[in-house]
């Protein structure tokens, strides 16, 4: 059981990281490839930060994790449930590559897995929702660094984040996917109850 657990969760990061190196390839070939665009995006981060969190649960396949490592896991779970939730209804109508596996991998099958693997092999414990903020650091300063780029060269990854609608419509935007982050992270940190596969307490 946990040699196979565990080859499930390498094997669904390394689907991750395939479909991301694939779309670097895909704009290299195109010469378009501009790294610090590419690497802009937060679903490309976020499915970066998820193949991570599987990568390095499956090194506790069965045995209880560090904190760290759950709330590396509880993260970007929050973060994947955030672009799926974003892309489907807002960008997937004006995506001419929707139908393509890497779209489908980053878009899709990265939340499936990481939530999945959450609500199956929970902690031991729940997270404590004094430290719920911790989901939202990252994004916050991903969200800073966007805006900021904006202002400056122009550059925006999502056209609901383009500073030329208001700043007061992209902060409104921001304040939403926040508290819905905020949300997403209280349910699953109490989500454990609901796991299958039970980490053995350490020693």
């Amino acid at each position: 059981m946990t040699r196979t657990v565990a080859g499930l969760r390498v094997a669904v990061a390394l689907l991750m990281l395939s479909a991301v190196t694939r779309n670097v390839v895909d704009h290299l070939q195109d010469g378009d490839f501009v790294a610090w665009d590419f690497f802009g995006y937060f679903t490309i981060q976020s499915n970066l930060i998820g193949a991570t969190a599987l990568m390095v649960s499956a090194a506790y396949t069965l045995r209880e994790r560090p904190a760290w490592v759950e709330y590396l896991r509880a993260c970007a779970a929050v973060y994947l449930l955030i672009v799926v939730s974003v892309y489907w209804p807002l960008l997937s109508p004006i995506d001419e590559d929707i139908a393509r596996w890497t779209n489908i991998v980053v878009h899709g099958v990265s939340c499936v897995a990481v939530v999945g693997d959450w609500l199956l092999a929970g902690p031991r414990r729940p997270l404590p929702l004094a430290r719920l903020w911790v989901v939202m650091v990252y994004p916050l300063v991903w969200a800073t660094v966007t805006l900021i780029r904006g202002a400056t060269d122009g550059w925006v990854p999502y056209p609901f984040l383009d500073p030329v609608n208001g700043y007061a419509a992209v902060a409104l935007v921001i304040a939403g996917i926040v508290v819905a982050g905020l949300a997403v992270g209280a349910v699953l940190f109490r989500a454990t109850r609901w796991r299958v596969l039970t980490p053995e307490a350490a020693g």
